[in-house]
């Protein structure tokens, strides 16, 4: 993590952020048949806003909470917006923290950056994989925006530059630079991700019998655009055991947004009105006078979409 947002955004006033917390939120509860979450421990960046600390804190009960704040310069201003006194806070970067971290129990790992994938990511990414026990979850957010550019020494650029960034082994063969446009470079790195976790666990797992190997089984590869365009992909950690309690098959496959694979879930912001959305709430048939298009939005994202209201302190 090499800059910190603090500052730059009012994460709670960002719709796609705060519906992608809340889907997170009613995945985790699936936890529970590993361990009771407030057994488990919750490592992010707290940030000025600490959203998700505040909402995993009071949805899933965790006490165990560890907030990485590389901006020593800020301490003061964290400290103050620090909503409960059950978070730790860890002075430095991501990449000083978390190699200093035990792991002494399941663990939710939220690495939520706000710059582009690079190298030390990745490195961040393999020390949670290889010391995070079966029964965690690891979550990568990363900015993913390519360029509007079409230009061919730009789309070019686009691909050298990653290759630089992540170094250029990590780049799989099949990435092309015609293919990073548009939503091309978030399937890119959500496939650099997903290979270092593979890679990782198969180093950690190799002088192991085969029934303590854990394996990985991805849950999320959210896109969204609230000011531009980002990924989000992660997913749980197994071993064999856990696996006999807690099925990804059987278990999330009530929740759409869960994603095993490269197909992504979009998550939209519905382009209507409060009273177009408490009428679609109160409906049991929508009316035709909305656009189709808007409804299905709303659809998808209504259980999580926030109610944002102006109050006087």
């Amino acid at each position: 993590m090499k800059k910190s947002s603090l500052g730059k955004f009012n994460y709670s006033l960002r719709p796609a952020k705060n519906m992608e917390r809340k889907m997170f939120c009613e995945a985790f509860a699936r936890l529970s048949r590993l361990s009771p979450l407030p057994n488990f421990r919750y490592i992010g960046f707290g940030s000025n806003d600490f959203c998700d600390f505040r909402l995993f804190h009071e949805r899933l009960g965790i006490k165990d909470m560890v907030s990485i704040e590389g901006r020593v310069d800020q301490r003061k201003r964290v400290e103050f917006n620090r909503p409960h006194s059950c978070i730790k806070m860890e002075w430095g970067m991501s990449h000083e923290i978390l190699p200093s971290l035990d792991w002494p129990r399941r663990a939710i790992v939220w690495l939520d950056y706000d710059s582009e994938l690079n190298a030390e990511k990745l490195q961040d990414i393999a020390l949670v994989t290889g010391f995070a026990p079966s029964g965690s979850v690891l979550l990568v957010t990363i900015p993913v925006n390519p360029g509007d550019s079409s230009e061919t020494d730009v789309v070019s650029k686009r691909l050298s530059d990653l290759k630089k960034c992540v170094g250029e082994d990590k780049v799989p063969s099949s990435v092309q630079a015609q293919h990073l446009s548009k939503w091309g470079m978030a399937n890119a790195c959500r496939e650099i991700v997903h290979n270092e976790i593979l890679e990782t666990l198969s180093a950690r797992g190799a002088p192991q019998p085969s029934s303590s190997r854990i394996g990985y089984d991805q849950l999320f590869n959210f896109h969204y655009a609230d000011s531009t365009q980002m990924l989000t992909v992660g997913g749980i950690f197994l071993d064999g055991k856990d696996r006999e309690k807690l099925s990804v098959e059987d278990h999330f496959k009530d929740l759409e947004f869960i994603c095993s694979d490269n197909t992504a879930y979009l998550i939209e912001s519905p382009v209507l009105t409060w009273l177009e959305m408490r009428l679609l709430d109160k409906e049991l048939v929508s009316p035709d006078w909305l656009p189709e298009e808007e409804r299905e939005k709303y659809r998808r994202v209504y259980r999580y979409f926030p109610n944002f209201t102006e109050v006087e302190a």
